[in-house]
């Protein structure tokens, strides 16, 4: 049985997932907008069970955290969750950039804990990041690929470094992007050209998808853990859109407008 703590965008994704390879899943999520998101996916899959506290008397095999990027509400989390886990249990947290090490040095089952960093949607896209730390049992990233590859995802083993690999890589095709749209190209025509030598969706239609939010938040971790590398430096008008709740296609404008999202 899979356990994962947070109901939003990701949360949903990683729960189908794993319902959809035969996991039972129990999505524990308190906020009532998330719950009403998750009932679809509970008709489709019976296996999801959703709730706003966490189970007594059940030991899971996993338990994923896909709660929002904040350091100090994803110890807590983790803090809570060290009276419900089983011997064997495996604890990941779905983190974007923050430090795994941080997440995991009080904890005391450290040693079976690790990130698993999944991408937008979880349900499509292949790859997981599998992040070990100092502490983590060697047994437990090996049961973490085996499990990943179980459900049908390419995992990967990557340092505790900011951005892992992905995020860090993909910096530049954002910031660069915004730089450029600072300037004044329209976003249209930086995406259609993107789009025209072979990348899947232009960087501002991608940040849309991805939430400009969370976009941002890893930027601004990324650019913060290499010591501020002018490269990486945050664009002001990523954060003029998340200060105006501007987020993308979950709230139906972002860089575009989704009027039927």
């Amino acid at each position: 049985m899979l356990w994962v703590i947070g109901g939003g965008t990701m949360g949903r994704g990683i729960a189908e997932v794993f319902a959809r390879a035969g996991w039972s899943v129990y999505v524990r999520e308190v906020a009532s907008p998330a719950l009403e998101a998750l009932r679809p996916l509970q008709e489709k899959y019976p296996a999801i069970q959703v709730g706003a506290e966490l189970p007594v008397g059940l030991a899971p095999t996993c338990i994923i955290e896909a709660v929002p990027e904040s350091l100090s509400l994803k110890k807590s989390v983790f803090s809570e969750l060290t009276a419900f886990i089983g011997p064997d249990t495996i604890v990941a947290t779905n983190t974007s950039a923050l430090s795994v090490h941080e997440l995991a040095r009080d904890l005391p089952y450290r040693e079976r804990f690790l990130g698993w960093h999944f991408f937008n949607p979880a349900p499509r896209m292949p790859l997981v990041e599998v992040i070990p730390t100092v502490f983590t049992a060697a047994e437990v990233v090996e049961r973490s690929l085996s499990i990943l590859k179980e459900v049908g995802k390419v995992p990967i083993v990557a340092p505790d470094v900011p951005g892992f690999i992905v995020n860090r890589v993909a910096r530049p095709y954002y910031v660069e992007a915004l730089r450029q749209a600072e300037q004044g190209v329209p976003i249209d025509t930086i995406d259609r050209l993107m789009e025209g030598i072979g990348f899947r969706m232009g960087p501002f239609r991608l940040m849309d998808l991805i939430g400009i939010d969370v976009n941002h938040s890893v930027t601004q971790a990324v650019w913060e853990g290499l010591y501020r590398p002018g490269r990486f430096r945050p664009s002001w008008l990523q954060a003029q859109k998340v200060a105006a709740g501007l987020l993308g296609r979950k709230n139906g404008h972002g860089f575009y407008e989704y009027p039927n999202r």
